[in-house]
């Protein structure tokens, strides 16, 4: 299969587990579309159900299951989505 990338992830946001998504695509609404996406880092990738989409500022804001807190978000960034 091969894997697309259509975002990274370059910072959370607040305290609820979301990340701040810098999109690669001029149709940003592509996440809303999309059940799941797998996050990549250093070649290691885990697949993640979207939970929640939202925008700020020309950003994509992404609630991910089961990352319910900054610090597991935190974990993510600099990450790829795929």
């Amino acid at each position: 299969m091969e894997k697309i990338k259509i975002g990274t992830i370059v910072n959370a946001v607040a305290l609820r587990g979301e990340v701040k998504v810098y999109h690669f695509s001029d149709y940003k609404e592509r996440f809303e579309e999309l059940e799941e996406v797998i996050v990549e880092r250093k070649g290691k990738g885990k697949t993640y159900r979207i939970e929640k989409v939202r925008y700020q500022k020309g950003m994509v804001i992404l609630k991910f299951e089961g990352v319910d807190d900054r610090n597991a978000a935190e974990a993510l960034k600099e990450s790829d989505i795929m």
